[in-house]
């Protein structure tokens, strides 16, 4: 039982590294009393176990390791009888029976070929990339070895050496990969690049600071190649500096099966629904995939230059112009829910905002939202709180209309200005 204590030990620090030890005891007690005898009994836990001990967020940290637990035990080969040599060598699965033990096959051997193709374990190279810690400037060396912070100067002359090397394996990596080496960093020298407070608690996942820091310096890298082409057009003109990395889609192909005829031919029937049904045609699976398979012809029209009126796109586009088509072409044009990246933002970083701000008011209009707190929503209590820090007036972010105001009426009774604002019906 020992052995399974500081083997659960390990799996939940690894996991979360921040947890305090009462609740570190409380979630071994309740998973040991639940009945939990091994590490392979861990694929039986549900989030109902333990959901009263662990935010969301944390929660579904801890069942993921859980289950990446018992995958790695399964297919361990130090679990195997004693009597099975330790080398280095495929998992067969035998063909006899799929509830038998996998045997371990010497490469090149007739079982091997009898039974089909191996499964052999592979890590994902972000798992094994190891740190050019040799290569990195002397003052970042010195920093981790007395355990001190580098010098902004320094951390940033890290970040490209570090940004380089992971680029030899893969020229634009994926935010998941980023993160998987940020994490190893912090793990290995949390009180040089973790994200702490003052009182030397790590903030959040410790690591946001260092993968913004990465990932900006790899997309930075990656503008002057990958995404020239969509800086000018076939008629000369150049583009602006507008930034075009991050979208996955800024100008694609028409679809294979597509032509710009056929491609019209569904744009005017889009139009067609909407002069028959209205706004409310936005709700249709109809809609829905006729907008998906004109969204080459929709950033086409968007990217042109000159840059087309606003006028002129909601007419050739009125679904586009509704809350659920705006979330969808910008979902297929970066590859995020929008909607589903905030809420766990939020959910993520929000509380720590707020509390942050809560223990150390910088001003006397963050004060004065803090007194508010019981009465406003967490979004737009942290939004508050922000723009308070930063001496931004309300008025410059958002308005407020009647709850029953149309469009029309918005427009009639504010004086709007120019530039965008984030317009909420109600008090």
């Amino acid at each position: 039982m020992n052995t399974v204590l500081e083997d659960l030990r390990g799996i939940i620090l690894r996991t979360l590294p921040t947890i305090s030890k009462d609740t570190q005891q409380a979630l071994m007690d309740k998973l040991l009393n639940s009945g939990l005898e091994s590490t392979q009994d861990l694929k039986y836990v549900t989030q109902e176990d333990i959901t009263d001990l662990l935010p969301a967020i944390q929660l579904r940290k801890l069942l993921e390791a859980f289950k990446k637990e018992t995958e790695v035990v399964t297919l361990d080969l130090e679990i195997l009888p004693s009597p099975i040599p330790a080398v280095s060598t495929p998992l067969v699965l035998p063909c006899s029976s799929p509830s038998s033990v996998p045997s371990v096959s010497n490469q090149g051997s007739s079982s091997s070929e009898d039974c089909g193709p191996s499964f052999q374990i592979k890590k994902t190279w972000p798992e094994t990339f190891q740190i050019p810690w040799t290569t990195m400037p002397v003052d970042v060396r010195s920093a981790m070895a007395d355990g001190k912070r580098p010098s902004p100067a320094a951390r940033r002359q890290m970040v490209r050496v570090l940004a380089d090397e992971m680029r030899k394996y893969e020229l634009n990596p994926m935010r998941s990969q980023c993160v998987t080496v940020c994490q190893n960093i912090i793990r290995q020298y949390p009180q040089s690049f973790a994200d702490l407070r003052d009182n030397g608690q790590v903030l959040g996942n410790g690591y946001t600071s260092l993968l913004i820091q990465l990932k900006n310096r790899i997309e930075n890298l990656n503008r002057t190649t990958s995404f020239r082409q969509h800086r000018s057009s076939g008629d000369g003109l150049k583009r602006g500096p507008t930034d075009t990395y991050g979208c996955t889609r800024f100008q694609p192909d028409l679809p294979p099966e597509e032509t710009d005829e056929t491609v019209e031919q569904k744009r005017q029937r889009l139009d067609e629904i909407y002069h028959r049904v209205g706004v409310n045609g936005v709700e249709r699976v109809e809609v829905k995939q006729l907008m998906e398979t004109t969204f080459c012809i929709q950033r086409r029209q968007i990217n042109a230059l000159p840059a087309p009126a606003i006028t002129d796109l909601r007419g050739q586009w009125p679904y586009l112009f509704t809350q659920k088509g705006l979330y969808a072409h910008f979902e297929l044009l970066t590859d995020i829910n929008i909607l589903r990246a905030l809420e766990l933002s939020m959910e993520e970083c929000g509380r720590i905002i707020a509390e942050f701000f809560s223990n150390k008011p910088s001003n006397a209009d963050v004060r004065a939202v803090l007194s508010l707190r019981s009465d406003l929503e967490l979004f737009f209590f942290v939004i508050q709180l922000l723009m308070a820090h930063f001496s931004e007036t309300q008025e410059g972010l958002i308005l407020f209309a009647n709850a029953s105001s149309t469009a029309a009426d918005v427009e009639r009774t504010l004086a709007l200005p120019a530039t965008p604002r984030l317009l909420l019906l109600g008090d």
